[in-house]
């Protein structure tokens, strides 16, 4: 507050705006009034296209907003609530023809610096906004636009968290660049374009992850039930007879034949005579219909060497 009143009366006594100085200029007066908007002649594919764009940024970046400052202030965030928050603030900004709404990264760094922490802050801003439109819109037209950047810089620059970015690169070092790109993404490209890449990127992470499934040899501890996995439990002894397998991730159409060539390659490691080599399928939440033919053809293939394919822990959705 005391930046705006110093920039403002500074800029009167200096004609900042004569001398060639962006200002905020002209604000509209009077509240919005409510208007049901027409429908006809609406460009529904260009409607929809913004809509979509216009939901991807103000979703991903309100619920990141949200739960950055969650975890400055000690509380929990429900995504669930916050997309129904946003839904009807929109729903009632559209009937009064104002901008859409999301969090701001900003506006909440302003509000949480000075204190702000219940909806009584947003109450009081919305006041006090309606009073700047009503009587004060003449006298912050001539505020320079560079008080402003300075105010949002400022309050942005708490929100570096330095620290984060080093736990992050301790605990996992693609999550540390994942997070340079959702943070240079947006400053380099637009907040739209930063944050499609950063999504992209994210999902073509998560395939490569889950192309390639780790599997693990099981075996028996002597006197202690269950199976263990053999590379991590010195103790454990396979099964004569028996090859016994974990495969950690599900069994999906773009994974099913490399799953395949590992099967193979650990039913042609087992030793002679062995008889089963049963799946340990609690790792695999979801199988589909393409790696489900895989397995049938698999078990046909093992059949004719005289082993028979199993599957143990089967997740009933699998």
């Amino acid at each position: 507050v005391i930046v705006v009143f110093v920039a403002v009366l500074l800029s009167y006594l200096f004609d900042f705006e004569g001398r060639g100085m962006t200002v905020v200029g002209n604000i509209p007066d009077g509240l919005p009034t409510f208007v049901l908007p027409r429908l006809e002649g609406l460009p529904i594919d260009g409607l929809l296209t913004g809509g979509a764009a216009i939901f991807l940024v103000s979703f991903g970046s309100g619920v990141i907003a949200a739960r950055s400052f969650a975890a400055l202030g000690g509380y929990r965030v429900d995504p669930n609530r916050e997309l129904s928050g946003f839904g009807a603030a929109n729903i009632a900004a559209g009937l009064f023809g104002t901008f859409p709404v999301t969090a701001s990264d900003s506006r909440t760094a302003v509000n949480f610096a000075v204190g702000g922490r219940s909806q009584i802050a947003s109450l009081v801003a919305a006041g006090t906004l309606m009073v700047v439109l009503l009587f004060l819109g003449d006298v912050l037209r001539i505020l320079p636009v560079a008080a402003l950047g300075a105010i949002l810089a400022a309050t942005a620059l708490s929100l570096i968290d330095i620290d984060g970015l080093r736990r992050i690169w301790t605990v996992n070092r693609i999550e540390f660049i994942f997070a340079l790109i959702a943070l240079w993404g947006p400053i380099g490209l637009g907040v739209l374009n930063g944050v499609v890449i950063a999504i992209a990127a994210t999902l073509v992470y998560l395939i490569l992850q889950t192309m390639y499934p780790h599997d693990a040899m099981l075996g028996r501890i002597p006197g202690r039930d269950g199976f263990y996995k053999l590379h991590r439990m010195t103790e454990a002894r396979p099964v004569p007879g028996f090859g016994a397998c974990m495969v950690q991730d599900s069994l999906l159409f773009y994974n099913a034949d490399y799953v395949r060539e590992r099967l193979e390659v650990i039913a042609e490691s087992l030793p002679k005579p062995t008889r089963w080599l049963v799946i340990d399928a609690s790792a695999i939440p979801q199988i589909d219909s393409t790696a489900a033919d895989m397995l049938d053809e698999l078990q046909d293939d093992l059949k004719s060497r005289g082993i028979t394919l199993g599957l143990a822990e089967l997740h009933t959705d699998a």
